[in-house]
Formats: C-alpha cells, structure tokens, sequence
C-alpha cells in the first residue's frame, strides 16, 4: 500500500499547480490494495505563507508497527510550488519508497520494495502520457 498526502503551508495553496501535480499523482495511483506488507504514507510538506519545511529531501517520521506503516516526508522546494515538476516530485517517492527499506528490515515486517516502485513507474506512465 501507499498513500500519498500533502501538508499545504498556507491557504494561498489551495488551487497552486504544486496542489494539483500531487493530486495528479495521487489519482492516477488508483486504489489502494490492502496488504499485509510494509505500507507507506508518503506526505509532501509544500511550504507557505504560514508554515514552510523545517528540512530537505526525503527523511522517515511516524512508524507503526501495528499498522505494519511508515510515514515518509518529502520537502518541497519553493521553485516545485508555482511550476511544479512532476518528474521531479516521482524521484523523491521514488527516493522514499528506498528510504523505507531498512526501517521494515529492522522490524521484521516484509517489504515489497520492487512492488511499492513498479507502481511509482506506472503513475509515471499514467501522468507523463
């Protein structure tokens, strides 16, 4: 499973082109397969007006073991917001579904890591058509 989010730093946000690459994404990601495999809740942080990334790239946050899930946060930099690159954005899940693999290593939960990127490959092929 992944999911794919966005913490918008300002309601200015709201209907900028960053907003609507990672909706893009989320859409042509289809529905989400329950699995008993490592899942991943990949969130963008877009900086704002009120509130902007406090890092940059891809690090790891919240990981649940009981829901078998780990959050991975992506910073967006200020140039993706108003002409967001969309390959740009695939990279840095791409970068997070990577990130994820020692974490489950170490916590014995099954990953499917070749799974998790084939389905990055194929929004690729969806939103790049």
């Amino acid at each position: 499973m992944m999911y794919i989010g966005a913490v918008f730093g300002g309601p200015e946000l709201a209907d900028a082109p960053i907003e609507k690459a990672i909706r893009l994404i989320g859409k042509a990601r289809g529905p989400i397969e329950k699995s008993d495999s490592g899942a991943l809740d990949i969130v963008f942080h877009v900086p704002g007006s009120l509130l902007k990334p406090e890092f940059t790239g891809v690090r790891t946050a919240k990981f649940s073991r009981k829901e078998r899930t780990l959050m991975l946060q992506i910073a967006v930099p200020e140039e993706q917001v108003h002409t967001p690159d969309v390959r740009w954005l695939l990279d840095a899940i791409r970068e997070a579904v990577r990130l994820a693999r020692p974490k489950f290593e170490r916590a014995g939960i099954e990953y499917l890591e070749k799974e998790h990127l084939s389905i990055v490959d194929r929004i690729q092929r969806e939103v790049l058509k």
